[in-house]
């Protein structure tokens, strides 16, 4: 939480803002302002932080926000060794990338906490309430993708047979009963039918349901609203 942009700050404020849990300590303005007692975040207007030099003046702090951060959170599945086991995990703890987007894309970059200090360790990851997914090495994002969703036919209305894939597959059109599992019109294929077909090697099946990882047939799958 920022400091006031105004009237009188206390040292003890500050000191909080800061991270400090005692003031009971000695401690000094100087100290405060050039990154002694707690890295000034840069993230900060240039005029919403201190500038670390003489004269330190309380009035430095107006605005500031020690936890800024312009990194976007979002929720995560993920998965040290397999893209099955990213499909079908629970969301866990927010995560934090650097992409212009809602969710990050190749070259960006994953981080475990707000302030950026921190990568995100190697593995796949879906993201969000998305089916879509990549793996990520090192802290970024790779070019390797893959997609999931739920395929059940009894989690779908106004299914509408489009034809069969390259492999065989049949393809549909359908919405989710539950917007949960994803809003609006998509393209994809059923469990029983890659079950009936012997694709078992692309159903994730979990506590919660049964996945498809999409990266291992030709059909695609997607949302269709905004085609």
């Amino acid at each position: 939480m920022a400091l006031q942009s105004s009237g009188t700050i206390k040292m003890s404020e500050i000191n909080t803002e800061l991270g400090r849990t005692s003031t009971t300590s000695n401690t000094s303005l100087k100290d405060c302002s050039n990154g002694t007692n707690g890295t000034i975040n840069t993230q900060n207007e240039a005029a919403n932080r201190p500038d670390g030099s003489s004269p330190h003046q309380m009035s430095e702090f107006y605005s500031y926000n020690h936890t800024l951060s312009s990194l976007t959170a979002i929720s995560i599945k993920y998965n040290a060794d397999e893209t099955d086991e990213a499909c079908g995990a629970e969301l866990t703890p927010t995560y934090y990338h650097d992409g212009s987007g809602t969710n990050p894309t190749e070259g960006d970059n994953l981080y475990v906490n707000e302030a950026g200090s921190t990568e995100a360790p190697t593995g796949y990851y879906v993201f969000g309430s998305t089916n879509a997914g990549a793996y990520v090495e090192d802290g970024v994002v790779s070019s390797e993708t893959f997609s999931c969703g739920r395929s059940e036919r009894r989690l779908k209305y106004n299914i509408e047979y489009m034809g069969d894939s390259p492999m065989g597959i049949p393809m549909y059109h359908f919405n989710y009963k539950d917007e949960s599992h994803g809003k609006g019109r998509f393209v994809g294929t059923m469990v029983d039918d890659l079950e009936r077909l012997g694709f078992e090697k692309a159903l994730i099946r979990t506590k919660n349901g049964i996945f498809v990882n999409y990266d291992k047939i030709d059909v695609p799958f997607h949302n269709i609203t905004n085609w």
